[in-house]
């Protein structure tokens, strides 16, 4: 029995060697991922970096091609919209560098190249609900987010822009299920800031969402600090964002981001009423773009 409990403390004593021999391999593998981890991390943020001053750099260049083309008499303007830059020969959709009539500092915007019919310059864009849409009324005028991304271009901007030619609107969304569902206005404006940056839409056409006049008509823009609705109650601060609200109707594609499972029965969420869906859905994603009709 000694000779049996020896070796067996023996034994004991060689797995406890084992065991520590695991446990700093252990250890050290743990140490090597983490100086990989933070090695991918910090090479991710250089590219990320690195691709944003590429971007910079190629949208100047493109801006430099395009006067040299218009020969020396051109303007110093640049594109004032995605369909002047699709016409100068760019056809990748992407962000841009445009510059918008009355407005002093140069526009980033997010092209969509399509060829049939003309580039767009896209004003709104929900995906994820990294943006915060709950803003005041100078912070909807000026714009905010990322053109790549979530983003709201401004009101000023897209006033200035539908002032100076004639424009249509498209609308997109997107529910929970993957359906997506557009609405076209063949004339779309935005009114000035003296008139509470008003809507007026014409000629719809083409449509899969229902109700698009009623929903939007021709209303003022309303956010939670300017109330400028058709309601006796703030619409903005009912149900969030800042939208063409009416008397509180049943659009906002402005409003709260719900992730799915949490996205049904949202009076304050991302909504836009159509045949499909309840006026309490709110929706996956949503876009709004504008171009210039064929005649400009």
């Amino acid at each position: 029995m000694l000779i049996a409990e020896a070796q067996q403390q023996a034994q004991l004593a060689g797995l406890h060697g084992l065991k520590e021999n695991v446990q700093q391999l252990l250890d050290l593998q743990n140490s090597t991922l983490t100086i990989i981890k933070d090695s991918l991390q910090a090479a991710s943020s250089m590219f990320s970096r690195r691709h944003r001053k590429q971007r910079h750099l190629l949208e100047t260049l493109q801006e430099l091609i395009y006067l040299v083309d218009q020969g020396p008499g051109a303007a110093p303007l640049g594109f004032q919209d995605c369909e002047d830059i699709r016409r100068s020969g760019l056809k990748d959709d992407g962000i841009y560098t445009i510059l918008v009539p009355n407005v002093t500092e140069p526009k980033r915007v997010f092209c969509v190249m399509d060829t049939d019919g003309g580039a767009w310059t896209v004003i709104q864009r929900r995906e994820n609900g990294t943006v915060n849409f709950q803003r005041n009324w100078q912070d909807y005028k000026q714009g905010f987010g990322d053109p790549a991304e979530e983003h709201w271009l401004g009101n000023e901007v897209v006033h200035q822009l539908s002032s100076s030619k004639n424009y249509s609107l498209r609308m997109e969304v997107e529910d929970w299920d993957g359906n997506m569902f557009y609405a076209n206005f063949e004339r779309f404006q935005l009114g000035s800031e003296e008139q509470f940056y008003r809507i007026f839409l014409d000629k719809h056409s083409g449509a899969a969402l229902h109700g698009q006049h009623r929903i939007l008509g021709s209303n003022n823009f309303s956010t939670h600090d300017a109330d400028h609705d058709n309601c006796g109650c703030n619409c903005a601060k009912a149900l969030t964002g800042g939208w063409w609200f009416d008397t509180c109707g049943a659009s906002n594609l402005n409003g709260l981001y719900y992730p799915a499972g949490e996205h049904l029965h949202k009076v304050d969420g991302i909504r836009w009423h159509h045949s499909f869906e309840a006026p309490t859905y709110s929706l996956r994603s949503s876009r709004m773009m504008i171009r210039p009709l064929p005649n400009w």
